[in-house]
């Protein structure tokens, strides 16, 4: 934010009623506005003669009561009614007053309550934007009829970024709480601007901070005016930490406790009084942005009287945004003259602030603040929760040196490892302690207590005193870097600094490694990249290490994937002198053509390497083959054996790979609509095709499906591609064959004799027999013979002797006929029947030849 102005110089408690005018006359569209120097945004008179006063202020009791508040938008003479309404919408205005009103009822626990009395839109009025704000005010009051009284604002809002002056807001009082607030148009300064402008209404001035080109912490003042060091001044608006110093876009930093007590906020218990400091003191701080008794401190310096307020500024309330790096932590603040407040910073330089903000406005852990009079403020420890400080008087310091500071490495573990001696001058027999402070790399300071209790009889011979005065103190590190490393001998009455080193713990080299191939190819039937390579760890040769590979595809897309560089790589290991196994190979599936990029990381698994490492990143672009060609060229049905086949013929071949043979698949509609398929490989040399179509190999295929029933099939071939990236398979086409039943067997059983002998009597049957779709084939036949008994007995014979009579009727070869001999042993009639079985794929069946009676 910005206030448009700042305080006119230092500590004077003089009134400043002339008002400069300063640029910028637009807000800004990224970084927050400054205030030009000389500009004040706070018009008042001294108090009224005869008011009490306190000890720092003259508000003597707490603040009470409800600030009736009237909000007026004005359109001025030179506005136009349409841009007025745009640049102040009173719902604007009302919702910054809602803000200002949360924010000071907080402040005072509720006892004040600004409340919007009543408001007016668009007043017309005869000021004129070009008019100073003092002119605009008094112009608007007056027609308004509008003046002060104890516990009434008039808040006036107008269209034009800043004001004429240069102030983003201004606060015209006379002396009571209250007055008149001149607010330029909506924007992100409009609510924490009339906050803090409500901040004047009730009587305070501005948060300042001390400005030395020496860096002196805390300045004395002169024999006569100004300060003892002439290097330092007060910067106006300076703290960028509270409410009423420089203003920031959208936020509302909390007041300082100095404020707090001048103004008597809150329920009176938030600061705890330490009294004139005799003896170390240390006291726990909490989130001055947060709740609670006690959560600030104040003390007399014993020596110069002059009181000074810690307080922890953490992320946390209306400080969540603001508290943050270096203006998180202890805050040290004096109250200035006329109801102002003095920022203490660590480095009051003019180099701390980048324009008019600072981001190293609170103490750090570690770090020692010390009155102009000696007294010493050690900020022991800082965390969002909480801080510790020890404040000591002037005395005798703490004595101690420290003998060696070192960062020890055995392997993989590492130490820094501290020793040396300190004692209390105050207490020199007495046991002290050390407090080091510990900053990792890229880390923040940690302060650890350690106690000097070790004997140590050289340091009291030489130092001529008593007791245990020896430390010691090892930490374990865990990354590899810089660490800075300070030592404070703690005493009674004064600290006494022994000094910082840093110490570096160096780093082992990051992986070694590379990514030596991509490659296209096909791994269990996908096209995949194929990423190979070596990696290994300097730190631990030995051991296989992770390596990460890192995938972009065509559509810009990354993913990853988490290996292990574990195969073994005998080359590597001679060339870089090392065991183990450090190779990686790993397969990246790939779906669609473009570019892809590959990059692998080499990660790091020894204590204290530098790092991880990039392996190094290869392009590949596969470019897709076209689909197979080729065509089903025929489907030929043949029944005339025992099994019925279709034989489907037909080429193919990849483009991609032309002289390779590649597999075809078969898919077969039956009759009943039940689809099978079966694969082949398209290896048939096919000379016709070759010379057509221009390629090598053997490319055509004849296959003989088995069918089992007649009716009509359809035959779909597809040649599937071989190519590591083809556009697919390709479908060859498909044909409907229909396979036709062939006829039953057809025969005779001719005759049927007993014929008697010596050895036996049997029964002679002949005949004979053939199946029509296999007219070649000599087929079986059952003979059926029924005793007199009424028993029968079946047996199979077959139908292959030769008969020149059957072959010349029907023109047909092969051997049909059948003679059969039975023996018999019982008397009387005996029936024979005849059957042919079908031998064809597709016969419709068995037939019987005839039956036969005979007596014996």
């Amino acid at each position: 934010m910005m206030l448009a102005a700042a305080l006119p110089q230092a500590a004077v408690a003089a009134v400043a009623t002339q008002i400069e005018a300063v640029a910028p006359t637009a807000v800004p569209a990224v970084a927050d506005p400054s205030p030009a120097p000389g500009v004040d945004d706070f018009v008042r008179p001294e108090p009224p003669a005869g008011r009490a006063k306190s000890e720092y202020t003259y508000v003597s009791a707490p603040l009470a009561g409800t600030m009736k508040t009237t909000v007026v938008t004005v359109q001025l003479a030179d506005k136009t009614l349409a841009e007025t309404d745009a640049a102040v919408p009173m719902a604007a205005a009302k919702a910054s007053l809602s803000a200002a009103n949360r924010y000071w009822a907080y402040a005072t626990a509720g006892r004040v309550d600004i409340a919007l009395s009543s408001s007016q839109s668009l007043h017309k009025s005869a000021a004129t934007s070009t008019q100073s704000p003092s002119q605009i005010v008094d112009t608007v009051s007056q027609e308004l009829g509008w003046t002060q009284s104890s516990y009434t604002a008039l808040v006036i809002f107008i269209p034009g970024s800043y004001l004429t002056n240069g102030a983003a807001g201004m606060t015209y009082s006379n002396g009571n709480i209250g007055g008149r607030i001149l607010m330029p148009q909506n924007s992100r300064l409009s609510t924490p601007v009339l906050t803090h402008e409500f901040g004047h209404a009730l009587g305070m001035d501005h948060a300042n901070s001390l400005l030395c080109g020496s860096g002196a912490m805390d300045v004395a003042a002169g024999p006569y005016a100004g300060f003892a060091d002439p290097s330092c001044s007060i910067k106006p608006y300076g703290d960028n930490l509270d409410l009423m110093g420089i203003s920031h876009w959208d936020i509302m930093p909390e007041i300082s406790a100095s404020f707090w007590e001048m103004g008597r906020f809150g329920n009176g218990n938030e600061i705890a009084n330490l009294g004139t400091v005799s003896a170390p003191r240390t006291v726990t701080l909490t989130p001055w942005a947060g709740t609670g008794a006690n959560r600030a401190a104040k003390f007399t310096d014993p020596k110069s009287g002059e009181v000074y307020f810690l307080e922890l500024r953490a992320p946390v309330g209306y400080d969540a945004v603001v508290a943050q790096n270096g203006n998180r932590g202890v805050k040290i603040t004096q109250q200035g003259g006329g109801n102002s407040s003095i920022l203490l910073p660590p480095d009051t330089r003019a180099s701390a602030f980048n324009g008019y903000y600072s981001n190293t406005q609170a103490w750090q852990a570690g770090q020692t603040f010390s009155t102009h009079a000696g007294t010493k403020v050690s900020i022991d420890s800082v965390s969002d929760t909480a801080a510790t400080v020890t404040i000591r008087p002037p005395g005798a310091p703490a004595v101690g040196y420290v003998e060696s500071m070192a960062i020890n490495r055995s392997g993989a573990t590492a130490s820094l490892d501290i020793a040396g001696w300190a004692y209390d001058s105050a207490q020199p027999s007495a046991s002290s302690t050390v407090q080091i402070y510990v900053t990792p790399p890229g880390g923040t300071a940690t302060g650890y207590a350690v106690a000097a209790n070790q004997a140590r009889a050289d340091v009291n011979k030489i130092m001529q005193v008593t007791g245990n005065h020896g430390f010691t103190r090892s930490f374990n590190l865990t990354a590899a870097g810089v660490y800075k490393v300070c030592v404070t001998a703690v005493g009674s009455s004064e600290n006494a600094d022994l000094g910082c080193q840093s110490l570096t713990l160096a780093a082992t080299a990051p992986p070694a490694g590379y990514l030596e191939s991509l490659t296209l190819t096909k791994a269990s039937g996908i096209t995949v990249l194929r990423a190979a390579g070596w990696s290994y760890d300097p730190g631990t040769p030995a051991a296989s290490i992770p390596v990460h590979i890192y995938v972009t595809d065509p559509a810009g897309k990354t993913t990853s994937q988490a290996i292990t560089a574990n195969n073994s790589r005998s080359d590597v290991n001679l060339v870089m002198g090392v065991t183990g196994s450090h190779g990686f190979t790993t397969d990246i599936p790939v779906t669609v053509s473009g570019e892809y990029k590959v990059c692998a990381y080499g990660l790091a698994v020894s204590p204290f390497s530098q790092g991880n490492s990039l392996l190094g990143c290869k392009y590949l672009t596969p470019r897709a083959t076209p689909a197979p060609v080729g065509y089903l060229e025929s489907t030929v049905a043949k029944t005339d054996a025992t099994t019925a086949t279709i034989t489907a013929t037909g080429w193919t071949f990849d483009p991609g790979t032309p002289a390779a043979p590649i597999p075809v698949h078969l898919y077969v509609t039956d009759p009943g609509g039940v689809t099978t398929s079966s694969a082949y490989t398209a290896n048939q040399a096919r000379a016709d095709v070759n010379q057509v179509m221009g390629t090598t190999g053997n490319h055509g295929y004849t296959v003989a499906l088995p069918v089992k029933a007649p009716g009509e099939y359809k035959i779909c071939a597809y040649a599937l591609a071989v190519s590591v990236f083809p556009l697919g398979n390709s479908f060859l086409g498909c044909s409907t064959v229909r396979v036709a039943a062939t006829p039953a067997p057809i025969g005779y059983l001719e005759s049927l004799k007993v014929q008697l002998g010596g050895t036996g009597s049997a029964l002679v049957a002949s005949g004979w027999g053939m199946d029509p779709g296999m007219t070649q084939a000599s087929i079986p036949v059952h003979l059926y013979v029924t005793s007199p008994d009424g028993t029968t007995k079946g047996t199979a014979y077959v139908a292959n002797q030769y008969r020149a009579d059957v072959n010349s009727v029907f023109q047909v070869s092969g051997n049909h006929g059948y003679r059969v001999v039975m023996p018999v042993t019982k008397r009387g009639t005996y029936t024979v029947c005849a059957w042919g079985l079908g031998v064809a794929g597709m016969s419709t069946g068995n037939t019987q030849f005839g039956c036969l009676k005979t007596t014996f």
